[in-house]
């Protein structure tokens, strides 16, 4: 469009067409856009990363790349895209963890996520479910409380790793209940389902999607779920904040950030456009199959969330002297 109009100004008045193309030059995108996704191949922002990409650069116009950035949970990836230029072409594709628990890890804290970062738009988000092995007998979140009180340090809570949101939830959780596990950190989900079958594990948080084969299988069972409201595959299975737990209420979420600094109407611009996106029929059907949910949230609701949980998650860190291996 923007060459087609410049056409026609200088066909008509070679200096009026001077406008039009400092317009062109400054309009957003100008060039290719890269999403940091501060993960390994495979992981949640690896994956949703390139479902937002893919339909931003055919409306769009301009290439949208996704570049994995792994290591230190998420804070390499993250640093990166902090440095980068706040021009709209540099941004980051994250989860919960690299944004408001990982830097509570480090002393000094390596970034502040509410001052280095803009939220454009959360795009997904979802409970997770506590899994307790064969090996407990708890039949409801009740009875495993009652149970873990009676015998505080003898048995061992599983979790993704040092500062995962599942380890950090299930922090929160003992800290509300009263109770003590042995935390027993794996290096991922695979292995720390493993760890639930072979009897390991007793107590682990796991995202829906990893949690239902394991109880649909037997290995173990469903006693209650983190996070704002209950999955539509547990629907039975309330969650640990109508129960035992009132504060334990964070979902697990995923979402776009911007550098600080980036121009306002970039920001609403990417908010709306990757709404659109993430309503497209083929994205509502990933997300359904990843047992998350797709909630809408203005600009500035997703910016108050993390500016609460940025707070909450550095308080639990610090009161339960959580740091990183």
């Amino acid at each position: 469009m923007h060459i087609t109009r410049r056409g026609a100004l200088l066909g008509g008045a070679g200096l009026l067409a001077m406008p039009a193309v400092v317009q062109a030059q400054g309009a957003w995108p100008n060039r290719a856009v890269t999403i940091i996704a501060p993960t390994g191949p495979g992981g949640s922002p690896d994956i949703f990363a390139r479902v937002l990409a893919e339909p931003l650069q055919r409306r769009l116009g301009r290439p949208f790349a996704v570049e994995l950035r792994p290591g230190a949970g998420g804070i390499l990836g993250t640093q990166t895209a902090i440095r980068a230029a706040p021009d709209g072409h540099t941004l980051l594709f994250a989860s919960s963890s690299p944004m408001v628990v990982a830097p509570h890890l480090r002393r000094p804290a390596p970034y502040t996520t509410p001052r280095d970062l803009i939220p454009v738009v959360q795009t997904l988000a979802g409970p997770s479910v506590v899994v307790v092995s064969r090996e407990i007998r708890a039949n409801t979140i009740q009875e495993l409380v009652a149970e873990l009180r009676a015998n505080p340090g003898k048995y061992n809570l599983g979790s993704h790793g040092i500062g995962s949101f599942s380890h950090v939830s299930m922090e929160l959780f003992m800290a509300e209940t009263q109770t003590e596990m042995v935390h027993v950190p794996f290096n991922g989900g695979a292995l720390l389902a493993q760890g639930v079958m072979q009897g390991q594990v007793h107590v682990a948080l796991f995202d829906v999607l990893n949690g239902a084969p394991l109880v649909r299988n037997g290995f173990g069972r469903a006693l209650a779920q983190v996070g704002e409201q209950r999955s539509p595959i547990f629907p039975d299975v309330p969650l640990v904040s109508e129960t035992v737990a009132p504060a334990a209420n964070s979902d697990f979420w995923l979402g776009l950030f911007a550098p600080a600094g980036t121009d306002p109407a970039i920001v609403e611009k990417l908010h709306a456009e990757c709404t659109e996106v993430m309503a497209l029929p083929e994205n509502v059907r990933r997300v359904a199959e990843a047992s998350m949910l797709a909630p809408v949230l203005s600009q500035a609701a997703f910016r108050a969330k993390v500016e609460r949980e940025w707070e909450m998650w550095g308080r639990v860190v610090r009161d339960r002297n959580i740091a990183a291996a």
